[in-house]
């Protein structure tokens, strides 16, 4: 009977220290950054990167809750601009690129309804593949979207910079 009340006794104490070891773990990520699928309601980044499209690829628009139209590659997932790129000059590359993927293609990409085909170019990466430009920002993808009308990575501070959804103008929305 007694070594049941002292092992209950010891209960507050574990439950203690395991909130401590959960806020010194949430102290790790430096102020304001947060690592790619988080932040509130970002769900989870999936196992691996979604792949990225070659072949002749259309831009599209599609409808996201709370942002209007957004920018999509073709199967209807939002991209992203890196507010860390130059002019048409990818900078997520490595590690980046595999909570960032860029949207890449091995022909002229195609402007679809709603697209300004003249604001729609490429761009050669560090690693040779073509990326595609919209407005002078590279885009990508990001491993936190899963269907069409997502938009989990807008305003994420991920890489050293912020990511926008962008809007049929090609600004950052």
């Amino acid at each position: 009977m007694r070594r049941f009340i002292r092992d209950r006794a010891a209960a507050p104490r574990s439950i203690g220290l395991i909130g401590s070891a959960l806020f010194v773990a949430a102290a790790c990520v430096p102020g304001g950054e947060e690592p790619a699928g988080s932040g509130v309601g970002t769900p989870p980044p999936p196992e691996t990167a979604p792949p990225v499209t070659g072949g002749a690829v259309v831009v599209r628009t599609e409808q996201v809750p709370g942002l209007g139209p957004v920018l999509t590659g073709p199967d209807g997932r939002a991209v992203y601009l890196f507010d860390q790129d130059g002019e048409s000059k990818p900078t997520c590359v490595d590690g980046c690129a595999r909570d960032w993927p860029p949207l890449t293609a091995t022909a002229p990409p195609e402007a679809g309804p709603n697209v300004d085909p003249a604001l729609l170019t490429t761009t050669r990466r560090q690693d040779g593949a073509t990326q595609v430009v919209y407005h002078g920002h590279p885009l990508y993808y990001y491993v936190g979207d899963d269907v069409p009308g997502q938009a989990n990575g807008h305003g994420v501070r991920s890489a050293g910079g912020y990511w926008y959804a962008l809007s049929p103008a090609g600004n950052r929305i």
